[in-house]
């Protein structure tokens, strides 16, 4: 009886996860560069660890590192020379308020303080991965390989002078996470080396790769195994009431 109990209470545990999941994809969906997430991990069983008991009586416990989809998203057509999508496999390295990490996300600005950012405001990395900082210009640009290119304050119409070149991460053999604050790191949380040769795509922009219609379906299936499994409670509580009550002696 108790392992068609824990049985549904380990599904509902994780239906309550994908919960979570999944409204977290669908509010970032219109995020360019996100990657969708696909849940954490078991790491270990709490009362198995904990207490040296059955494990049809234990509840799974999980890390706190993401999974995600690397699916590129599509490419939409800007009219801004700071926008931007990497070219293939890869990731720009940037700097948040935390340690530095990694993302697609190329709608690029330069802020107050001159410092090349993101939409969401992380500053990007060149090749030696110290944050791009761009002088006083006229106009800015990003060209194919990845180059920052301004005409600066002060020159002739029509000079170019490279500033700096955006720090682009290839296809890495650690296994890439999402941690706790939203980023994506290597699993052991370091920064995977620059690849000097990645490319851009300029003027374009890498959307989401959630697609909305799978998490609303995903969202149906997860309600309709929820209320299987509360059924399936119900049943082990009456089989196990009817049970006991066999049991009495009769008075």
């Amino acid at each position: 009886m108790d392992k068609m109990i824990y049985t549904a209470f380990n599904t509902l545990n994780n239906i309550y996860d994908n919960r979570s999941v999944r409204a977290q994809n669908m509010a970032n969906v219109n995020v360019p560069g996100y990657r969708r997430d696909i849940g954490t991990r078991p790491n270990g069983v709490a009362f198995m660890d904990n207490f040296n008991t059955l494990q049809s009586r234990a509840l799974p416990i999980r890390d706190d590192l993401n999974y995600f989809e690397e699916t590129p998203g599509t490419l939409s057509a800007t009219a801004s020379d700071l926008d931007v999508a990497v070219r293939g496999a890869g990731y720009f390295a940037v700097k948040g308020p935390g340690e530095p990490s990694l993302t697609r996300r190329g709608d690029l600005t330069i802020d107050a303080d001159g410092f090349l950012v993101n939409g969401s405001k992380h500053q990007m990395l060149n090749q030696e991965g110290v944050p791009i900082e761009v002088p006083p210009y006229r106009s800015a640009k990003i060209s194919d390989d990845g180059a920052v290119i301004i005409e600066p304050v002060g020159s002739e119409p029509g000079t170019q002078v490279v500033v700096d070149r955006l720090g682009i991460v290839g296809a890495s053999e650690l296994p890439l996470k999402k941690f706790p604050d939203g980023e994506v790191r290597a699993e052991d949380g370091s920064l995977p080396p620059i690849d000097p040769g990645k490319s851009v795509v300029i003027r374009h922009m890498e959307l989401s790769n959630v697609n909305i219609t799978e998490e609303l379906v995903n969202t149906i299936e997860d309600q309709r195994q929820y209320e299987i499994n509360i059924k399936l409670l119900t049943s082990a509580k009456e089989a196990d009431e009817a049970g006991a009550s066999l049991m009495r002696l009769p008075s």
